[in-house]
């Protein structure tokens, strides 16, 4: 008579090896303690896979003819490349002759002309990305621009016209054009007319624009030259609705913080008696169209310590790549592809102290920020989340010692990328840190390695009302630029992308793509 008592291990082996397939890599981790029989499957490729795609933060492509061997093999050595930053090829390119740029998705963008934008597909070899440039001529003038490779979607703004009377107060109407990123035409999902109207109060033509996109949300931060308040507003593209919009002298900076979140940077507040910087949490599954000030209908808001009496902050920027919805076009067929959640903010502030000006980084996850806004009650706005309550641990605050630059991806996923004190003398460092934290904890069981962990506190003294101690761990990668020779560069700046690093080297305008 069979026993009707049947165990787990008496299941086929392609049964349990499909069960296998099925679970996260901490699962897999835990079945593999349990017993011989399974040890030898989490040993697997494919179980080694899944934990290969965890530790390095990457998630698994669609379907193509890449087997699990194969991925695995590729991901091995990706991550060694990085870990080692050991690329594998080095190609200059020009700076054109036009004033825009952007850098998303694995597409570096420039113009050459007003409307004439020129594009290119940076490769990688371990990815199988094969580099592809191409050129879009408008029939609008742009004054800037943003883009999403995945949605195929160019976002355009074009440049307004002066007014008549530049001395009077008028509302100006800010068109936003929705293109597709490889013709320039219509986009397929965008409203008709694939226009959208922002009502701006100016007196300049000259505003500043920051750009974001996130799935179906766009959004814009309209800073002005003037006294005139800067303005934030979200849409949903694809139906040209608002989904929200704030305007206020406050305002500094916004960047997603996932889906439903989006996080405004403030450093400005004229009723406060003891200044601090604020990272506002706005939910945005809340719609309004009506034009509200920043303090107002917030769902929380992170706090900075306190600045002291001797200290002036001027700006603060959010920095983040990519958007926490950014996903690959599944029609590229990639191997494996950054995990959104996987995401790095690099909050700066620029200060006057004691009459010297600096600026301070403060890195932090997503994960950090969001754990946090997780244990609220929804029905309870405006909540404040204190310094302490999130600041020590979570974060890493440091001071910069990098001079600001317009070339501003610096970031990219849970990396930073930095150039270690540039002198026109000496040869130069490129640096990596970077925040994954199970990465960390590989790395630390592997003999020889070629990372510097910090673990240590990172204490900042008469900047802020109390001394301020920050502990995020994070590890640095380094490795030296060849010296310079007469006909080579100075690189005065770094940015990274997802298989790729570009030192800009401004004063003879070219860049140079280092690729992995």
């Amino acid at each position: 008579m069979e026993d009707p008592m049947l165990t787990l291990t008496s299941l086929p082996v392609e049964l349990i090896l499909k069960i296998f397939s099925l679970l996260d890599w901490r699962t897999i981790l835990v079945c593999r303690e349990v017993c011989r029989f399974f040890r030898s499957i989490a040993e697997g490729d494919r179980a080694q896979y899944e934990i290969e795609l965890a530790v390095s933060g990457m998630v698994d492509g669609p379907p193509s003819p890449f087997t699990t061997l194969d991925r695995l093999a590729l991901l091995k050595e990706r991550n060694a490349a990085w870990e080692s930053l050991k690329w594998v090829e080095s190609q200059d390119i020009p700076m054109m002759q036009g004033h825009i740029w952007e850098l998303y998705g694995g597409v570096f963008a420039q113009s050459s002309m007003p409307n004439v934008l020129h594009f290119r597909q940076l490769p990688s070899k371990y990815r199988k990305v094969e580099e592809k440039t191409w050129r879009v001529a408008l029939d609008i003038h742009v004054r800037d621009f943003t883009m999403d490779p995945a949605q195929d979607l160019l976002v355009l703004i074009e440049q307004p016209t002066s007014l008549p009377n530049a001395n009077a107060i008028s509302t100006r109407s800010i068109r936003i054009h929705l293109r597709s990123l490889t013709t320039g035409g219509t986009h397929r999902l965008a409203p008709q007319p694939a226009i959208l109207v922002h009502d701006l109060d100016a007196q300049n033509v000259q505003a500043a624009y920051t750009l974001q996109v996130c799935d179906n949300l766009l959004g814009i931060l309209f800073i002005q030259p003037e006294d005139a308040d800067p303005e934030l507003t979200i849409w949903d593209w694809t139906t040209g609705k608002v989904i929200l919009t704030r305007f206020s002298s406050e305002i500094a900076t916004f960047a997603f913080l996932s889906s439903r979140f989006l996080l405004v940077g403030s450093v400005f507040d004229s009723e406060a008696i003891h200044i601090q910087a604020r990272l506002y949490v706005f939910d945005m599954t809340q719609p309004s169209s009506e034009k509200s000030g920043l303090g107002t209908d917030y769902f929380c808001a992170f706090l900075w310590p306190e600045f002291d009496f001797w200290t002036s902050p001027m700006t603060i920027s959010i920095r983040s790549d990519p958007s926490p919805a950014w996903q690959h076009n599944p029609e590229a067929r990639l191997p494996f592809s950054t995990a959104p959640g996987e995401r790095l903010f690099i909050i700066t502030v620029s200060l006057v102290n004691n009459g010297r000006i600096a600026s301070y980084n403060m890195f932090v996850s997503a994960d950090t920020l969001l754990s946090h806004i997780e244990t609220l009650p929804m029905e309870v706005p405006c909540r404040e989340i204190k310094w302490d309550e999130w600041g020590s641990t979570g974060t890493r605050l440091m001071r910069s010692l990098s001079q600001p630059s317009p070339w501003v991806c610096y970031v990219f996923g849970t990396k930073f990328v930095s150039l270690a004190e540039p002198t026109h003398t000496s040869p130069q460092t490129l640096e990596i840190w970077d925040f994954n934290q199970l990465a960390m904890k590989r790395d630390a069981k592997v003999q020889g390695g070629t990372s510097n962990h910090v673990r240590g506190t990172t204490v900042i003294c008469n900047v802020f009302a109390n001394e301020i101690h920050t502990s995020l761990p994070y590890r640095v990668i380094k490795r030296t630029l060849p010296p310079r020779s007469s006909p080579e560069p100075f690189f005065a700046a770094v940015m990274c992308s997802e298989d790729n690093i570009i030192l800009v080297d401004s004063s003879h305008r070219h860049l140079r793509i280092l690729t992995f």
